[in-house]
Protein backbone atom coordinates (compact mmCIF):
# COMPACT_ATOMS: atom_id res chain seq x y z
CA UNK A 1 0.00 0.00 0.00
CA UNK A 2 1.46 3.55 -0.55
CA UNK A 3 0.53 6.73 1.73
CA UNK A 4 0.33 10.20 1.12
CA UNK A 5 2.97 11.89 3.24
CA UNK A 6 2.67 15.52 4.74
CA UNK A 7 5.97 16.86 7.16
CA UNK A 8 5.34 19.07 9.63
CA UNK A 9 6.16 22.75 9.14
CA UNK A 10 8.59 22.78 12.13
CA UNK A 11 10.68 19.38 10.91
CA UNK A 12 10.40 20.48 7.33
CA UNK A 13 12.32 23.53 7.92
CA UNK A 14 15.06 21.49 9.91
CA UNK A 15 15.07 18.77 6.62
CA UNK A 16 15.58 21.98 4.75
CA UNK A 17 18.39 22.61 6.68
CA UNK A 18 20.07 19.15 5.89
CA UNK A 19 19.67 19.33 3.00
CA UNK A 20 21.38 22.45 2.22
CA UNK A 21 24.09 20.53 4.11
CA UNK A 22 24.07 17.68 2.23
CA UNK A 23 24.56 19.77 -0.52
CA UNK A 24 27.62 21.17 1.03
CA UNK A 25 29.20 17.77 2.29
CA UNK A 26 27.33 14.24 2.01
CA UNK A 27 29.14 12.73 4.36
CA UNK A 28 28.68 15.66 7.13
CA UNK A 29 27.04 14.98 10.14
CA UNK A 30 23.61 17.01 9.11
CA UNK A 31 24.10 15.67 5.62
CA UNK A 32 24.00 12.20 6.85
CA UNK A 33 21.06 12.41 8.85
CA UNK A 34 19.08 14.04 5.37
CA UNK A 35 19.96 10.65 3.88
CA UNK A 36 18.69 8.55 6.32
CA UNK A 37 15.58 10.59 6.79
CA UNK A 38 14.74 10.56 3.44
CA UNK A 39 15.29 6.78 3.26
CA UNK A 40 12.63 6.45 6.07
CA UNK A 41 10.48 8.41 4.93
CA UNK A 42 10.17 6.57 1.21
CA UNK A 43 9.98 3.41 3.46
CA UNK A 44 6.95 5.22 4.94
CA UNK A 45 5.38 6.23 1.78
CA UNK A 46 5.93 3.47 0.33
CA UNK A 47 4.68 0.48 3.34
CA UNK A 48 7.95 -0.60 4.22
CA UNK A 49 8.07 0.51 7.58
CA UNK A 50 8.73 -2.86 8.83
CA UNK A 51 11.99 -2.40 6.90
CA UNK A 52 13.03 -0.67 10.59
CA UNK A 53 12.73 -1.51 14.25
CA UNK A 54 9.35 0.54 14.88
CA UNK A 55 6.78 0.58 18.13
CA UNK A 56 3.51 2.20 18.68
CA UNK A 57 3.89 5.07 21.22
CA UNK A 58 1.62 5.51 24.41
CA UNK A 59 1.49 7.63 27.48
CA UNK A 60 2.73 8.25 30.74
CA UNK A 61 2.47 10.69 34.09
CA UNK A 62 5.82 12.36 32.81
CA UNK A 63 5.28 12.07 29.00
CA UNK A 64 3.35 13.32 26.56
CA UNK A 65 0.17 11.42 24.90
CA UNK A 66 1.44 10.04 21.77
CA UNK A 67 -1.51 7.02 21.73
CA UNK A 68 -1.93 7.82 17.95
CA UNK A 69 1.97 8.02 17.43
CA UNK A 70 4.63 5.36 16.08
CA UNK A 71 8.50 5.87 15.61
CA UNK A 72 11.00 4.48 13.54
CA UNK A 73 14.06 3.75 14.77
CA UNK A 74 16.96 5.43 12.35
CA UNK A 75 20.23 4.20 12.44
CA UNK A 76 22.64 7.59 11.19
CA UNK A 77 25.76 7.24 13.49
CA UNK A 78 27.37 4.01 14.57
CA UNK A 79 26.95 4.21 18.25
CA UNK A 80 27.77 0.66 18.87
CA UNK A 81 25.28 -1.73 18.81
CA UNK A 82 25.07 -4.72 17.89
CA UNK A 83 22.40 -7.51 16.07
CA UNK A 84 21.14 -8.72 19.04
CA UNK A 85 20.82 -5.16 20.58
CA UNK A 86 21.26 -2.37 18.53
CA UNK A 87 21.03 1.00 19.25
CA UNK A 88 19.92 3.13 16.42
CA UNK A 89 20.84 6.57 17.04
CA UNK A 90 17.57 8.53 15.77
CA UNK A 91 13.63 8.44 15.73
CA UNK A 92 11.22 9.23 13.48
CA UNK A 93 7.76 10.28 15.00
CA UNK A 94 4.91 9.83 12.45
CA UNK A 95 0.82 9.33 12.71
CA UNK A 96 -1.27 7.76 10.42
CA UNK A 97 -4.77 9.15 8.91
CA UNK A 98 -7.87 7.79 7.02
CA UNK A 99 -8.02 8.73 3.07
CA UNK A 100 -9.67 12.44 2.83
CA UNK A 101 -12.91 12.59 1.63
CA UNK A 102 -14.35 14.74 -0.91
CA UNK A 103 -17.58 16.69 -1.32
CA UNK A 104 -19.51 15.38 -4.62
CA UNK A 105 -23.11 17.02 -5.14
CA UNK A 106 -23.18 18.59 -1.93
CA UNK A 107 -22.64 15.64 -0.40
CA UNK A 108 -19.41 14.01 1.74
CA UNK A 109 -18.27 10.45 -0.16
CA UNK A 110 -15.12 8.59 -0.20
CA UNK A 111 -12.52 9.65 -2.91
CA UNK A 112 -11.85 6.30 -4.52
CA UNK A 113 -8.33 7.80 -5.71
CA UNK A 114 -7.11 8.61 -1.97
CA UNK A 115 -4.75 7.16 -0.17
CA UNK A 116 -3.88 7.04 3.84
CA UNK A 117 -1.98 9.79 4.79
CA UNK A 118 0.82 9.77 7.21
CA UNK A 119 2.45 12.66 8.85
CA UNK A 120 5.64 12.61 9.82
CA UNK A 121 5.93 15.22 12.94
CA UNK A 122 9.38 14.78 14.30
CA UNK A 123 12.82 13.16 13.63
CA UNK A 124 15.91 13.96 15.86
CA UNK A 125 18.79 12.00 17.93
CA UNK A 126 17.23 9.58 20.28
CA UNK A 127 19.24 11.85 23.41
CA UNK A 128 17.28 14.63 22.00
CA UNK A 129 13.65 13.02 23.22
CA UNK A 130 12.07 12.88 19.10
CA UNK A 131 8.94 12.16 21.55
CA UNK A 132 8.56 15.04 23.40
CA UNK A 133 9.74 17.15 20.64
CA UNK A 134 6.29 15.46 18.63
CA UNK A 135 4.29 16.57 21.48
CA UNK A 136 5.27 20.07 21.84
CA UNK A 137 4.99 20.27 17.93
CA UNK A 138 1.12 18.12 18.48
CA UNK A 139 0.33 21.42 21.22
CA UNK A 140 0.19 18.17 23.96
CA UNK A 141 0.89 18.68 27.59
CA UNK A 142 3.33 16.80 29.57
CA UNK A 143 1.27 14.71 31.76
CA UNK A 144 -1.86 15.40 30.72
CA UNK A 145 -4.03 12.80 28.69
CA UNK A 146 -5.36 14.26 25.29
CA UNK A 147 -9.03 13.87 25.48
CA UNK A 148 -9.38 13.25 21.30
CA UNK A 149 -7.76 10.08 22.31
CA UNK A 150 -9.98 8.56 24.94
CA UNK A 151 -10.08 4.86 23.92
CA UNK A 152 -7.03 4.45 22.21
CA UNK A 153 -4.61 1.76 23.27
CA UNK A 154 -1.43 2.70 23.14
CA UNK A 155 2.26 1.12 22.94
CA UNK A 156 4.12 0.03 25.50
CA UNK A 157 7.42 0.58 27.43
CA UNK A 158 10.36 0.98 24.57
CA UNK A 159 11.68 -2.44 22.92
CA UNK A 160 15.12 -3.09 23.92
CA UNK A 161 16.85 -5.90 21.57
CA UNK A 162 14.97 -6.91 18.75
CA UNK A 163 11.69 -6.42 17.71
CA UNK A 164 8.93 -8.82 19.99
CA UNK A 165 6.96 -10.69 17.31
CA UNK A 166 4.10 -9.70 16.58
CA UNK A 167 4.76 -6.24 18.46
CA UNK A 168 2.19 -3.13 17.05
CA UNK A 169 4.16 -0.85 15.52
CA UNK A 170 2.28 1.43 13.21
CA UNK A 171 0.14 4.00 14.37
CA UNK A 172 -3.59 3.93 15.03
CA UNK A 173 -5.44 5.18 11.70
CA UNK A 174 -7.71 8.15 12.86
CA UNK A 175 -9.68 10.89 10.81
CA UNK A 176 -7.90 12.73 9.48
CA UNK A 177 -7.80 16.56 11.27
CA UNK A 178 -8.64 19.28 10.10
CA UNK A 179 -4.81 21.46 10.71
CA UNK A 180 -3.10 18.29 8.50
CA UNK A 181 -5.99 18.86 6.28
CA UNK A 182 -5.26 22.47 5.82
CA UNK A 183 -1.64 21.77 5.61
CA UNK A 184 -2.13 19.56 2.41
CA UNK A 185 -4.24 22.02 1.03
CA UNK A 186 -1.43 24.68 1.03
CA UNK A 187 1.50 22.23 0.19
CA UNK A 188 -0.55 20.61 -2.92
CA UNK A 189 -3.55 23.26 -4.44
CA UNK A 190 -5.48 21.87 -6.69
CA UNK A 191 -4.54 21.84 -10.25
CA UNK A 192 -3.97 25.63 -11.86
CA UNK A 193 -4.12 27.34 -8.32
CA UNK A 194 -0.46 28.10 -8.21
CA UNK A 195 3.18 26.66 -9.24
CA UNK A 196 4.53 23.68 -7.48
CA UNK A 197 7.64 24.94 -4.73
CA UNK A 198 11.33 24.86 -6.63
CA UNK A 199 12.62 23.86 -3.43
CA UNK A 200 12.42 20.93 -0.33
CA UNK A 201 13.05 18.46 -2.78
CA UNK A 202 12.80 16.09 0.69
CA UNK A 203 8.74 17.00 1.30
CA UNK A 204 7.94 15.20 -2.19
CA UNK A 205 10.60 12.22 -1.59
CA UNK A 206 12.70 13.18 -4.50
CA UNK A 207 16.59 12.29 -5.48
CA UNK A 208 18.98 15.30 -5.65
CA UNK A 209 21.36 14.61 -8.53
CA UNK A 210 24.22 12.41 -7.83
CA UNK A 211 23.00 11.50 -4.51
CA UNK A 212 22.91 7.94 -5.56
CA UNK A 213 26.47 7.19 -4.47
CA UNK A 214 26.58 9.05 -1.27
CA UNK A 215 23.97 7.25 -0.43
CA UNK A 216 24.49 3.62 -0.63
CA UNK A 217 28.38 4.45 0.65
CA UNK A 218 26.64 5.89 4.16
CA UNK A 219 23.89 3.38 4.80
Amino acid sequence: MKYDLVVHPELRQEVNRMYEAWKQDPRSAAGREFLAFREAMTALRDGREDEYIGKRLGYGPSSHDLRDAAELKVDVFDEGGTRDRPRPSHRLVYREFEPPQKVENGRVVKDPNARPIRQIVAFNHRADEPAAIAGQRLGRERGRQESSLHGIAGGGRPDVGPQRPGAQTTPHRLPVPQDVLHQILRDSPPAGTRPAPQSAPQAKVNRPEGAGKEQSQER
